[in-house]
């Protein structure tokens, strides 16, 4: 009997030593986005976030096309990070900000405007089940976002389950989209964000990405910012 009670002992200290060091030891996990790759970096503290390095989570983009006829140009300048570490019961939450601008200017030409500029921000996550996203005060699943509180805006979750900011100006060079946004998922392994654009002139239509390789710059050649 003695015996027995020793062992049940020892497991009850046993089980609530293991809690606690669960407690303390839980690592935060900080995730750092790169531009070819995501990945987990592991910190011992509890409760923190560890930023390891900051220039990691910055995300700028930069691309243009040119020729005889026009100039295209797009930029997305932002950051995104792992806002908070859910564990095992818990959704991670992934955090992006920043401003997307694109430019379209027709040349030689006395109206150098197009007849419309579409412009996009597009964030998304990978983890298991289906993501959440937060716009203001509104959290959804699926479906359309009321609380953009912008003309020829409109932010909805499509088909993917992105979260697609999209904004459409007309007889104008210039498209402008200042965002801030929270998404949610379970085990998050990967999450960037992009813009796009496309342009309507004539009888023709061009597009363009922030991230495209074949368009991609260091620099741009001309400022995107709307001239006052």
């Amino acid at each position: 009997m003695k015996l027995k009670t020793k062992i049940k002992k020892l497991s009850i200290y046993s089980m609530l030593f293991a809690s606690l060091s669960l407690s303390i030891l839980t690592p935060t996990i900080v995730a750092i986005q790169k531009t070819n790759a995501n990945a987990y970096v592991f910190a011992a503290f509890t409760g923190f976030e560890l930023p390891v390095n900051k220039d990691e989570n910055n995300v700028k983009q930069y691309a243009e096309k040119s020729n005889e006829k026009f100039y295209f140009g797009i930029s997305l300048e932002g950051k995104q990070n792992l806002a908070y570490y859910g564990g095992l019961f818990y959704q991670d939450k992934i955090s992006w900000d920043g401003i997307a601008r694109a430019k379209f200017r027709r040349k030689n030409r006395y109206n150098d405007n197009p007849k419309k500029i579409q412009l996009a921000v597009t964030s998304w996550i990978s983890g298991m089940g289906s993501p959440s996203f937060q716009v203001g005060a509104e959290v959804k699943y699926d479906g359309n976002f009321s609380a953009s509180g912008k003309v020829n805006t409109n932010i909805a979750i499509d088909s993917n389950g992105y979260l697609v900011s999209e904004i459409t100006n007309h007889n104008t060079k210039y498209a402008e989209i200042d965002y801030d946004f929270n998404g949610w998922k379970y085990k998050v392994t990967s999450f960037d964000q992009y813009a796009t654009a496309s342009a309507e002139y004539g009888h023709s239509k061009v597009l363009l990405t922030s991230n495209s390789t074949y368009n991609r710059v260091s620099k741009l050649s001309e400022s995107l910012k709307e001239e006052e």
